[in-house]
């Protein structure tokens, strides 16, 4: 028994044929115009006029990867710099001109103040103490941070310290000049603020979540795979459970939310290269639809296609301002026609589920993913972040590379650049070079022994990633270790120096997280201007594609002479 197998094949890739309308007579062309219905006619009428009601609820509240509980959203301040400012440097050169930098700014504000004796105190009582790890970084960034350390202060340490440490600090002054210099350093912490870490190791981007009241009740929306950079709605979802905070009894379960109604004059949605709605009409020649190519998994273009040559002229736009920092919806939206009816247009999603309430709900375009909507006629709701337009980058002052080696069979971490004690980017691999001693040429003489050699030794920048099953979740892990060939070198020079690998800590990645193709994550400041003129400025950390896979040239079982 047998079968043949019939499909249908596409003899061209192109979409001239059923696109043109070549002319041949005009009875061809008049029955052109019957086939694509122009000439069917009916009572339709267009939009006049539009008139649409929205419900904003504000989102107030967040919380950091590092943190279980919500906490104040503060006004003024863009989402990215809330979300993506680092916390101050615990180790290595970065934290050494940290520390300076930030005593630098202490000491300006006192010596302005007219408390120049208090400032000579503190600079004896809290120095700035190098790090081990600035000798990885050559012989240059250690005399700076020698000099950093011999003239300047700790302005880390004055900002943990206890009022107890400062009054010692400022014993011998008058009660005056000591209560002066107490509420300078006062004005200059809460100036700075804590930065809340937002980034999470094992996923090497940041996580968080917003939090609105509305009239459903608390909202939350979260952000589990933000790397660094803009923000917009796509990147936030709806969590799926309600959160509930009985330690908060002065926060409402419900609100009413701000309704805004706007009357408008609706206008066809235009886009260059867009074609004619009508046969008689010159097109504008930079787009030429009819000639696009698409292969039968080009669904993406064809769709665009379809929408451009059969839809485009259905669609219209109606804009209402909404307030950034909001999570708004639709709760009505009338259309007046030039025939003078009223039309009350409901929520494509809900129309959707109405039509086939077994089959997922087709039409999503800009609806927040995990928003409930089975069994309501509501429209969802539309998240309207604080975020900024746009932000100047500065040069990277840190940059890791995490890339799979296949010929060693693991993973690497390779530090290219690290921050200095001057506060500027320093290669690790030029540090290298200048700190070693000049190679001399070595004669044998047939005399040397044979040397057996268990790995040969890699550059200490390439930090290892061994994978590791964690016991919890049963998921492997890529935990940051060190080549056995690194005890042959000084501990200093060896290993990560800095921030992006925590060498303060222990560090594990997951191992989907470093895919073929690996990741290179930076360390860069992110300067912007805010709608109300304010002027930001932190330092981010942002994540993008590698370059592919790399080899250290490890091997294993040598034998040298």
């Amino acid at each position: 028994m047998s079968w043949v197998r019939i499909e249908a094949m596409g003899r061209s890739l192109g979409f001239d044929a059923g696109t043109q309308a070549a002319l041949a007579d005009p009875l061809w062309m008049i029955g052109r115009q019957w086939q694509v219905g122009e000439l069917r006619g009916d009572d339709a009428a267009r939009p006049a006029a539009v008139r649409v009601t929205v419900g904003t609820a504000a989102v107030d509240r967040w919380r950091p990867a590092a943190s279980a509980a919500m906490r104040p959203l503060p006004p003024g301040v863009p989402t990215e710099r809330l979300v993506e400012s680092m916390p101050v440097p615990a180790s290595g050169a970065a934290a050494t001109f940290s520390a300076a930098q930030r005593g630098a700014g202490l000491l300006r504000r006192l010596r302005r103040a007219g408390l120049g004796l208090a400032a000579d105190r503190l600079v004896g009582e809290f120095p700035i103490a190098v790090q081990p790890d600035v000798g990885a970084l050559g012989p240059t960034d250690v005399l700076a941070a020698r000099v950093l350390a011999r003239h300047g202060m700790d302005g880390t340490a004055v900002a943990a310290a206890t009022a107890l440490r400062l009054t010692t600090a400022l014993d011998g002054l008058s009660a005056a000049e000591q209560a002066a210099t107490i509420a300078v350093i006062d004005d200059w912490r809460g100036e700075a603020g804590p930065a809340l870490d937002s980034w999470v190791d094992e996923r090497m981007e940041y996580r968080f979540a917003v939090e609105a009241t509305t009239d459903l009740g608390p909202i939350t929306l979260t952000a589990d795979g933000h790397d660094g950079g803009p923000l917009d709605w796509y990147a936030f979802d709806v969590a799926t459970d309600r959160p509930r905070r009985p330690d908060r009894p002065d926060q409402p379960e419900q609100v009413t939310l701000a309704e805004t109604t706007v009357s408008a004059l609706p206008t066809n949605v235009r886009f260059a290269g867009m074609p004619a709605s009508r046969w008689w009409e010159f097109e504008d020649g930079s787009v030429h639809f009819g000639d696009l190519d698409a292969g039968p998994s080009d669904l993406a273009r064809l769709a665009v296609a379809d929408f451009v040559t059969a839809y485009a002229d259905d669609w219209f736009l109606a804009p209402v301002r909404l307030p950034t920092g909001t999570l708004s919806r639709v709760l009505r939206l009338e259309v007046y026609d030039t025939m003078g009816r009223r039309t009350t247009v409901d929520p494509a999603a809900s129309v959707d589920r109405a039509r086939t309430p077994d089959q997922p709900r087709a039409f999503r375009l800009f609806e927040l993913s995990g928003e409930a909507l089975a069994g309501t006629d509501r429209a969802p709701w539309l998240y309207l972040p604080a975020a900024l337009a746009s932000t100047l980058d500065g040069d990277p002052l840190e940059r890791v590379e995490l890339a799979r080696d296949e010929g060693a069979n693991l993973c690497w971490a390779v530090e290219r650049l690290v921050e200095g004690p001057l506060g500027r980017a320093v290669d690790r691999a030029r540090a290298w070079s200048a700190s070693r001693p000049a190679r001399t040429t070595r004669t044998h003489t047939g005399d040397e022994q044979w040397e057996y050699r268990v790995e040969s030794s890699t550059p200490p920048w390439w930090i290892p990633l061994l994978p590791q099953r964690d016991a919890a979740s049963a998921q492997m892990r890529l935990r940051r270790s060190r080549m056995r060939s690194w005890s042959d070198l000084p501990r200093a020079e060896a290993g990560a120096k800095g921030t992006v690998l925590r060498p303060s800590r222990p560090l594990w990645v997951r191992e989907e997280e470093v895919p073929a193709a690996g990741v290179t994550v930076d360390r860069r400041w992110q300067l912007a201007r805010w709608h109300d003129g304010t002027v930001h400025l932190w330092l981010q950390h942002r994540k993008r594609p590698g370059r592919g896979e790399r080899s250290s040239g490890i091997v294993w079982d040598r034998i040298d002479r």
